[in-house]
């Protein structure tokens, strides 16, 4: 049975890893398509429970722990994901980021001149 890496080691790639030993182990679906829709519908259910959380249909802290498990979720598949596309993550999370930081942003509602 995997087995999830230590909290010293919670990396990206170490975190593929898991996906790709809990895969195996579960025989999950690893159909590309199939796996956007299921995150598709995880993002759904952040959303319902942002609602809750702003409806105040229950506790702030048992809303907010129901959005972190939605959350999970959601970056559970894209973890998986990247292991069926053949990306690292962690490497293109690095250089999108580097892009970011060297782009000039603008506030909503300004357009550049």
């Amino acid at each position: 049975m995997p087995e999830l890496p230590a909290e010293a080691d919670l990396t990206l790639r170490n975190l593929q890893a898991f996906h790709i030993s809990l895969d195996q182990d579960k025989s999950f679906d690893t159909d590309v398509i199939r796996n956007v829709a299921y995150l598709t519908a995880e993002l759904g259910e952040v959303m319902g429970a942002i609602r809750e959380l702003k409806r105040g249909e229950s506790a702030p802290e048992t809303a907010r722990a129901h959005i972190g498990e939605e959350l999970a979720d959601c970056l559970a598949y894209v973890l998986k994901l990247e292991n069926y596309l053949d990306v690292d993550l962690q490497d293109a999370y690095i250089q999108k980021m580097q892009t970011n930081l060297a782009r000039i942003w603008y506030p909503r509602g300004e357009e550049s001149s």
